[in-house]
Formats: C-alpha cells, sequence, structure tokens
C-alpha cells in the first residue's frame, strides 16, 4: 500500500553543468555572432569613412578568428578543417558565409543540448 501523504514523482530532466566543448560552443558562437554585427558596421564605416575603417575590420577579423577556432573545437572538427576555416575568413564575401554557417552549427548543438539560444547567442548558458 502506497504512503497517502508522500509528495508525487515527477521524472523531471536536470540539467548538468556543461563540458568544456560545450563552452567552447557558447564562447565561440557569441564571438562569431559578435564580428558578423560588426563586419557589416565596419562595412558601413567603409562607406562613410574610407581608408579609416580598416580597424574596424581587423577587429572584425581578430574576434571572428578566436570565434571560429573556438565554435569549431567544440563541434569537434578537425585541426586541417579549423585552419581552413580560419583561411577562408580572409576572403570578404566568403568569410561572412563562413561565420553564418558556423554560427548555426553552434546553435543546433546548443539547441539539442537543451539550452535555449537567441539572436545573440545562448541565453541561459552557464547557470
Amino acid at each position: 500500500m502506497e504512503n497517502p501523504y508522500q509528495s508525487p514523482n515527477a521524472a523531471v530532466l536536470e540539467r548538468t553543468r556543461p563540458g568544456p566543448e560545450l563552452d567552447d560552443v557558447a564562447s565561440g558562437q557569441k564571438l562569431v555572432i559578435y564580428a558578423i554585427l560588426l563586419y557589416f558596421v565596419a562595412a558601413a564605416a567603409r562607406a562613410a569613412l574610407g581608408p579609416l575603417a580598416i580597424v574596424p575590420f581587423l577587429i572584425c577579423l581578430g574576434m571572428g578568428w578566436t570565434g571560429i577556432y573556438r565554435l569549431s573545437r567544440g563541434l569537434g572538427d578537425p585541426m586541417w578543417m579549423r585552419i581552413l576555416l580560419l583561411i577562408l575568413m580572409l576572403v570578404p564575401l566568403v568569410g561572412l558565409i563562413v561565420l553564418v554557417i558556423l554560427s548555426s552549427r553552434g546553435t543546433s548543438r546548443l539547441k539539442k543540448a537543451g539550452y535555449s539560444v537567441g539572436l545573440l547567442g545562448a541565453r541561459d548558458y552557464g547557470k
């Protein structure tokens, strides 16, 4: 006979602390998203400022390279793929496409792990 005063038992999915690969995916994706946004700002600045707009492009390149490396490391890409993606980042339009594709791969990986992902990356990551 069961205890009628016992609280109900529900199967609750507990989220554990993510591993280092999800840390890399989340932080890399945020950097990649910020690099995409800065890419458009730098393109607009180039039209307005001319040669002085090289500074936002260099910052975008640095953020993009760091984000690509972290994100592809977290996704488990081999080293040759990471190097190829970093080289492709140097080609103007191809670099933007690489950033968008990697961001979408990171989004699907984080959603598969159970995290809510918004416009600027994982929302409730690390809680």
